[in-house]
């Protein structure tokens, strides 16, 4: 009887070790896996990193020098993020751009950068971020400067140095998003002589 116990109890101590091992080689074999998995998916994004695509503004045909650029000759692309620098045209600005003669020949497909483009000769006025309503005062946020033709802007056109005096104003004729911030939209008061104004 006595051996038999002595038997049984040997058996089950070598069962529950078995069974211990087992799951105790699981639970290892488990986290192993996981910490080899988090360590692969670093490793993958760590490889990506700077290969991420986001779209720029590249000539859509060949440019010669002194082209004067229209929606027609730009085109969009996506070039993995890390070639992409502040001195790259992205597609929201685009319009700045537009209307403007391209300094150097430009082959199609080429980025489009701000250095290509005389933007000093553009005057610095602003157009409407958005819908203004009449009665509204003027923000900050609802104006976007905007480069433009210095023969075709008139001393109605608000300019950056302008700013601070609309800012604030309650309008008197709605804007849409892209008008032009004119003094006409405000009181009748004429527009202040500046320096920039009496050219």
């Amino acid at each position: 009887m006595n051996d038999s116990n002595a038997s049984r109890q040997g058996n089950g101590f070598v069962l529950g070790s078995l069974v211990g091992g087992a799951l105790g080689f699981f639970v290892i074999a488990v986290v192993i896996g996981g910490g080899g998995y988090v360590w692969i998916k670093k490793k993958e994004a760590d490889v990506r990193r700077g290969w991420n695509l986001v779209p720029v503004v590249v000539a859509a045909q060949d440019l010669a020098e002194d082209t004067v650029i229209t929606f027609e000759s730009i085109s969009q692309r996506s070039v993995p993020e890390q070639f992409v620098t502040s001195s790259v045209v992205r597609p929201d600005s685009a319009n700045y751009i537009v209307n403007q003669r391209i300094l150097v020949a430009a082959q199609a497909g080429d980025l489009m950068l701000w250095s290509q483009f005389e933007t000093k000769k553009q005057a610095d006025c602003f157009v409407a971020a958005r819908d203004i309503p009449v009665g509204a005062k003027l923000t900050e946020d609802d104006m976007l400067p905007q480069g433009m033709d210095p023969k075709l802007v008139t001393p109605s056109y608000v300019k950056e140095p302008e700013r601070p005096q609309v800012v604030g104003r309650p309008v008197i004729a709605a804007f849409r998003k892209g008008d032009p911030i004119l003094w006409t939209h405000f009181h009748n008061e004429p527009p202040p002589v500046t320096r920039d104004s009496a050219r």
